[in-house]
């Protein structure tokens, strides 16, 4: 039995042994020809990396890629913003605002029609909106010439049409216009002086016709460099409201369908309104406005 297992045990360790001699004789070979064959491929490779077109490309093409990186900077710092796209609107000297503040009502109209208007437009009196941008061609026409910056507006004057911006307007950065014919002057009529009303009695009833609708943004109190002498003494004063914005006590509500012209003399218009004040007491109240080329005014409250 012993003498079995020990030829076969040594035929284990031939085996063994073998491929370790080999690999002993390969790597005495190696190095004695060429020293450290793992370090001189490496070398080699990567000189051929460095020397080859792929190198190349790659040294040629990184400068590339961050010009146009830096070059995106600059124009982005140059170029001025870009223009909404949309109908032509004509620039103002001195007032690059009242184009701006104008571009969106334009867009508006010639993409949305009068209803998209309408409901973005609550300066103006809703009865008056369909009658006054009716005609779209004509006040693109206008609104594609220059404008002319005034005392009291901008304008656009255009073959048929003339379009007409207020300050306020402006400021809002969304400009509805007053339209009237060329070689007119724009016309405020009773529509116009009970609406002014209306807007001013929602304020103080916390219920006005926008919630931007604040006296500071779009102001419809006479200013103290308004003439008043609606009795025509001769000896005109400050309008008393501004002089007294608490004539009219605190109000909760008023009847909007109440709100309507009395009477007009000259400049000057009264309007009526019913209210009911903090106290519960329902009150007729007279509104006399007047009327700029702003449009209407209050000035006084009787």
């Amino acid at each position: 039995m012993k003498n079995r297992a020990a030829p076969a045990r040594r035929t284990r360790v031939v085996r063994t042994a073998l491929p370790l001699i080999a690999s002993l004789a390969l790597v005495g070979a190696c190095d004695s020809a060429v020293g450290i064959p793992s370090e001189q491929p490496a070398a080699t490779s990567e000189a051929a990396q460095s020397n080859g077109p792929d190198s190349n490309a790659e040294q040629s093409t990184a400068p590339q890629s961050t010009a146009p990186e830096s070059t995106v900077a600059v124009a982005t710092t140059i170029a001025p913003p870009p223009i909404p796209p949309g109908p032509p609107v004509g620039e103002v000297p001195g007032n690059p605002g009242a184009a701006i503040a104008l571009r969106p009502f334009v867009n508006d109209l010639a993409g949305g029609g009068i209803g998209v208007v309408t409901a973005r437009c609550w300066t103006v009196p809703p009865t008056k909106i369909p009658a006054m941008y009716v005609d779209t061609n004509a006040i693109l026409a206008a609104v594609a010439t220059p404008g002319v910056d005034g005392q009291f507006a901008v304008t656009w004057t255009g073959p048929t049409a003339t379009v007409s911006v207020e300050r306020s307007d402006i400021a809002s950065g969304y400009a509805c216009p007053t339209v009237y014919p060329t070689g007119t002057a724009p016309v405020f009529d009773a529509t116009d002086a009970a609406y002014t009303v209306d807007r001013y009695l929602g304020r103080l009833a916390g219920t006005p016709v926008n919630r931007a609708d604040v006296e500071e943004n779009y102001p419809i109190v006479c200013d103290s460099n308004r003439l008043w002498d609606p009795a025509g003494t001769g000896l005109p004063t400050a309008p008393p409201l501004v002089e007294n914005p608490d004539i009219l006590p605190a109000i909760t509500s008023f009847n909007s369908d109440s709100v309507f012209v009395t009477a007009q003399n000259g400049i000057y218009t009264q309007v009526n309104a019913d209210i009911i004040d903090a106290s519960g007491t329902y009150q007729n109240r007279t509104f006399v406005l007047t009327i700029g080329g702003e449009g209407y005014c209050i000035g006084d409250i009787a």
